[in-house]
């Protein structure tokens, strides 16, 4: 029977052309398009590759099922297994088939997927091929690029002898090749290019094989690519390069080597990720020298969602030598990330910036050695984000109390105040950090300062039932009966939250109560939803 020959499964009969198969309706989890049989090469290779054939060119290690006694999928398509050894399939009656829907992939797609060899002759026998180069309808896959994602040799080998294209593509533009050097399977890839010497010089937009293999961590297949005359400048989805993958996935001798032969330092993904912002997140220190040399910029932003520049990813991942490096070549101590969780542009204010800073990354995570570089090289102490909050504010909520005093030496002020106008004080009697409170209050924090709903440190003790904090608040010299915005002392707030050991402290202190007062605790530790911020027309209402 003719390869080419095509069977009607609706009808039982042989037929010109196969009916497309457009969708799925009971497809067994195993083989929707989210499956790990059926992903495409750049969802495989974020979450993990299959087995290398860099050292071992067995397919036995491949976790794949062998369908040969799986009779399910056939009986789908109007199949049936009659024997196994041979197999042997017959076209079943009509009253014996699926009563309804309509598949996405034909038999031959579906041996292919489960990398199933023994079926090929018996699918041939029946006329169950359709057109070899019949595509899948969502992925626009055929059966010879099923073979190759899978990395089975023997099944493309079939496929091609009869005919089938090893130039096609994808909708992610994926050719055969790419997936076999996706795959892993060394000997795949040179029979590709056995068969079409050409493939590595067709691109026409398409994935390189380069940075498919690269992107899967194969080495050695990426290796055998270059010394073949690989395009080193090829790109993959999401437009990384090499480059891009080698340094991404730790390759750190692929990535000087694509360097060797004219890999560009500078090129930007998607994202406007360049190879310096992922060395720099990766802290590798000899390939940052060796970008910049060749003329990486160090001030550029991946100009999307969150506008980091190398620096910001160096003092984010708590890489110092990468970030001495970058602050030698003159980055900008100061540059502000922008836009999403980091920071935005005000409209009022447009072209500024107002996320985070290196030095505010670095507070955050606790990376004291990036701290005191920043610090020595010029970053601003009082830099402000988005949320008004300053690196001494984001130390004292994060408890670190050895970073604090090192801005505190540094000039930081104590007193500034966030959107909440809440200052450090407020935030480390919040905490109940007492050892924290003290050091603010050496370093001249204002022991009476207020907060929103005029609020001072001692009102926050009250709420929160911080009675060391209280006892070191008065001896400082907070007010003790200062007053809220409707009038409550800490005395009012101590008895509402039922901290009565508090109150009566308080009471013996000459605090005094009287008001009645309900707790909002819940409104202080998430203000928007507080009547309090209505006054502020900037916060958007919930």
């Amino acid at each position: 029977m003719d390869a080419s020959s095509i069977i009607n499964y609706n009808e039982g009969s042989f037929g010109r052309r196969f009916n497309p198969l457009s969708r799925v309706e009971t497809l067994p989890p195993t083989y929707d398009e989210t499956s790990s049989q059926d992903r495409s090469s750049s969802e495989r290779f974020s979450r993990g590759a299959p087995p290398s054939f860099d050292e071992a060119a067995s397919l036995e290690s491949l976790p794949l099922p062998i369908g040969a006694e799986d009779r399910f999928w056939l009986f789908r398509f109007g199949l049936s297994l009659t024997s196994t050894e041979p197999p042997v399939l017959e076209i079943t009656r009509n009253k014996e088939r699926p009563s309804s829907g309509s598949f996405d992939l034909g038999p031959i797609h579906e041996a292919a997927l489960r990398n199933d060899y023994s079926l090929l002759e018996p699918l041939e026998a029946i006329g169950a091929w359709t057109h070899i180069d019949e595509r899948s309808a969502t992925q626009k896959k055929t059966a010879l690029h099923y073979a190759c994602q899978n990395g089975c040799l023997e099944f493309a080998q079939v496929l091609i002898a009869a005919g089938a294209d090893t130039r096609t593509q994808t909708a992610l533009r994926e050719t055969p090749l790419s997936l076999a050097a996706g795959s892993g399977n060394l000997e795949l890839v040179q029979y590709l290019l056995e068969s079409d010497y050409r493939l590595l010089s067709f691109e026409n937009n398409s994935v390189s094989p380069l940075c498919a293999a690269l992107a899967s961590k194969r080495q050695g297949v990426a290796t055998y690519l270059l010394n073949n005359g690989a395009d080193i400048h090829g790109w993959s989805p999401g437009s990384n390069t090499a480059l891009h993958h080698a340094l991404k996935n730790g390759m750190v001798g692929m990535a000087n080597v694509l360097l060797d032969k004219g890999a560009h330092p500078n090129m930007p993904n998607s994202r406007h990720i360049r190879p310096l912002h992922i060395a720099a997140a990766r802290g590798y220190a000899d390939i940052i020298r060796r970008l910049l040399t060749l003329g990486a910029d160090v001030h550029a932003p991946n100009q999307g969602v969150e506008w980091f520049q190398p620096l910001h990813f160096a003092a984010d991942a708590g890489h110092r030598d990468a970030a001495l490096i970058l602050v030698e070549a003159k980055a900008d101590v100061n540059a502000k990330t922008a836009w999403g969780k980091f920071g935005y542009s005000h409209p009022k204010c447009e072209g500024e910036r107002w996320g985070s800073t290196p030095l505010h990354l670095a507070v955050m995570k606790g990376y004291m050695d990036i701290v005191w570089l920043l610090l020595q090289s010029g970053a601003g102490v009082n830099e402000r984000r988005w949320d008004m909050r300053t690196s001494l504010v984001l130390a004292v909520q994060r408890g670190f109390n050895d970073i604090a005093k090192l801005l505190l030496d540094n000039r930081a002020k104590p007193d500034i105040v966030g959107m909440e106008r809440r200052a450090a004080v407020h935030i480390a009697v919040e905490r109940g950090d007492v050892q924290l409170l003290e050091l603010l209050l050496e370093f001249k924090a204002e022991v009476n300062a207020k907060m929103w709903r005029s609020w001072t440190p001692l009102h926050v003790a009250a709420e929160q039932g911080q009675i060391e904090c209280a006892k070191l608040l008065i001896s400082r010299g907070a007010k003790i009966n200062a007053t809220g915005e409707d009038g409550e002392t800490a005395v009012d707030i101590a008895e509402g939250e039922g901290f009565g050991e508090l109150a009566e402290f308080l009471v013996r202190n000459g605090g005094k109560g009287g008001k009645s007062f309900k707790s909002f605790k819940l409104s202080v530790h998430y203000g928007w939803k507080s009547p309090e911020w209505s006054k502020y027309p900037h916060v958007k209402k919930t």
